[in-house]
């Protein structure tokens, strides 16, 4: 786990939950980007991906293990005492969704950056191919997800970086493919049953790594309540990594700057993005 302040006056905490496959070092442009804004900033690595751990990658026990952790970095943000967010991409989204319809979790706020409430039907059948056949192989075994480069972002730099990755997976275990979509079907059944947070859900148009319309479902369940969306059209997955990388933190920095003046810190005007 890993903090980074704000070298101006704080006025929130952000907890980020990263996405599945990947790890904290390709977080760096948003992580500068909420603390030129006034957050600090709370991040690990989730068990089973990064520098987490050296002999089960791709692999773990039980989707708890994902809530455990995200507890811990929660009770070390709420040390500063100050507004606290939590921020969730992909599978990060279906983590931090899951655990608060069980625990009631004291946020001024939850974004959702291409939740991963289901994966798209073009890699599902494969999927699901690949693990009804999987009889009594050990639990740890692996297989390729399939994720291409170009499916995550269509930026030809962050593409660059990612495919010359070292700690980016290829590889999960059937295992984690179960768990991870047991745990998706148990989400969307009880979305009625996490509290009424203010919300901002953003995903691209053009994902097919998650199945969007799980995602618009989950947003009309939630409609009535504080609830800012937006979908990004052409975008694909890691709409934070696109080209248009500079506008989807505009909006998410103005939803947290909105929550933190309601609840009544002063918000001096700041610019979002440093030129």
């Amino acid at each position: 786990m890993w903090k980074w302040e704000t070298e101006t006056e704080a006025k929130g905490v952000i907890v980020i939950i990263h996405n599945m496959l990947e790890h904290t070092g390709r977080y760096a442009y948003v992580i500068t980007h909420l603390r030129r804004n006034g957050y600090h900033v709370i991040m690990g690595d989730l068990p089973g991906q990064g520098q987490s751990s050296r002999t089960k990658k791709g692999h773990f026990e039980s989707f708890d293990v994902y809530q455990e952790r995200v507890l811990e970095w929660m009770q070390i943000a709420e040390e500063y005492h100050l507004p606290t967010f939590i921020i969730g991409v992909g599978l990060g989204g279906l983590i931090a969704v899951n655990l608060l319809e069980k625990v009631d979790l004291s946020i001024e706020g939850l974004v959702l950056l291409s939740p991963l409430f289901a994966f798209h039907a073009s890699t599902q059948a494969r999927k699901h191919a690949l693990t009804s056949h999987v009889g009594d192989v050990s639990k740890s075994a692996k297989f390729e997800l399939g994720i291409d480069i170009e499916k995550l972002t269509s930026y030809p730099e962050v593409q660059e970086e990612t495919m010359n990755d070292a700690l980016m997976l290829k590889k999960v275990s059937y295992h984690w493919y179960k768990q991870v979509a047991q745990s998706m079907k148990k989400t969307m059944e009880h979305i009625d049953k996490m509290k009424t947070y203010p919300m901002c859900v953003m995903y691209g148009t053009e994902d097919t790594v998650s199945d969007v319309q799980m995602t618009q479902q989950f947003i009309h369940r939630r409609m009535g309540q504080e609830l800012y969306y937006k979908s990004w059209t052409g975008l694909v997955h890691e709409i934070h990594n696109e080209p248009e990388r500079e506008a989807v933190m505009r909006y998410v920095l103005s939803f947290l700057n909105n929550r933190i003046y309601t609840a009544g810190f002063v918000v001096e005007d700041q610019e979002t993005i440093d030129k």
